[in-house]
């Protein structure tokens, strides 16, 4: 049995409840079906990495999970010849069918076991693709190993193409890695401040992957994307794919944040002193009240400090935002 019209993405949402695992060979690899949204390739000569793909974690981000889906057909198609160990994962067809970015807790914030902590109908779905993670990286034979986690952001960038790279914790930053964030397109990397439950710091800490959060844009419905400026991102995935090597730019190409502060709802009148759909990295001068409560007051340290991942619409005790700010990029030699 075959994917019919190769489309990988209306199979999965037809069958978003249950799959039956099945496998089908192609001209320079066997895929195989694992469960609902999860399409494993192996190569038939030897890999030079492994990578796993993954898009729709938030069911309402459109454009990755249409990209990744276009790169599916090309392998399906035999049009790609893959010299990668690949997994791509959809991640959240319920969400997707219900055009929403979740249905009861965010999947984001459910890996590294957070999960246990949950309930909700997210949380199975975590530890399914926790599984397929791990059991995609124990067969790891040679090469690199990576995962790219493929998003839009819910409001819009001063920066479109921006990428969340994990907390390195006792490992250093790649300047390989740098250098395919330029070749993709990417316009600035955030350095993460501390561990998280997301989906690609779980494999980055768990697994020992190089691994990221990719913004690509702004949320749209399906049908309404525009790929012109994904071109850089298509053409860097499918190299990599088609050679087990991640293409290189200067990385001072790529602007670089870290954090400062995280902004914490302390209370139900917590409040940003920001329009609705402010941009994402959109800075301010040094004493600007950027946030306040019954509890407290933010003010901003330094002129140039921005704003990314706004939000007060949830519980009192969850992050409201991040306050970044630009710095050089990293020292690659420790």
């Amino acid at each position: 049995m075959a994917i019919p019209n190769n489309d990988f993405l209306g199979f999965t949402l037809a069958h978003k409840d249950v799959a039956a695992p099945m496998s089908f060979d192609l001209p320079t690899a066997t895929a195989c079906l694992e469960e609902v949204g999860v399409l494993r390739f192996e190569p038939k000569q030897p890999p030079k990495a492994s990578l796993v793909l993954s898009a729709g974690i938030h069911g309402n981000e459109t454009a990755p999970i249409e990209m990744v889906n276009g790169l599916v057909k090309e392998l399906l198609s035999g049009a790609i010849d893959l010299q990668v160990r690949l997994l791509v994962i959809l991640g959240h067809p319920e969400a997707m069918v219900a055009q929403k970015r979740f249905l009861d807790v965010n999947l984001n914030r459910l890996f590294c076991g957070a999960w246990q902590k949950y309930s909700g109908m997210e949380v199975p779905r975590a530890q399914v693709l926790e599984r397929a993670v791990q059991a995609f990286f124990e067969g790891h034979q040679q090469g690199g190993k990576f995962h790219y986690d493929l998003h839009t952001a819910i409001r819009g960038s001063q920066y479109e193409r921006f990428v969340v790279h994990p907390f390195p914790a006792e490992r250093s930053y790649s300047a390989e890695q740098f250098g395919f964030y330029a070749a993709a397109g990417i316009d600035a990397v955030l350095l993460s401040h501390q561990p998280t439950t997301t989906f690609s710091y779980h494999s980055y800490a768990r697994h020992g992957a190089e691994a990221a959060t990719v913004e690509l844009g702004k949320v749209r419905p399906f049908g309404e994307n525009d790929f012109s400026g994904l071109m850089k991102i298509q053409t860097a995935l499918q190299c990599l794919l088609q050679t087990g090597e991640v293409k290189q730019e200067t990385p001072e190409k790529v602007k670089v944040f870290e954090v400062v502060d995280a902004l914490v709802k302390d209370a139900e009148d917590y409040e940003l002193a920001i329009d609705a759909d402010v941009n994402n990295f959109t800075s301010f001068a040094a004493g600007f009240e950027l946030a306040r409560s019954s509890n407290s007051c933010y003010l901003i340290k330094a002129t140039g400090d921005a704003i990314v991942f706004p939000n007060t619409n949830l519980p009192v005790g969850q992050r409201a935002g991040l306050v970044v700010r630009p710095i050089a990029l990293p020292d690659f030699s420790s």
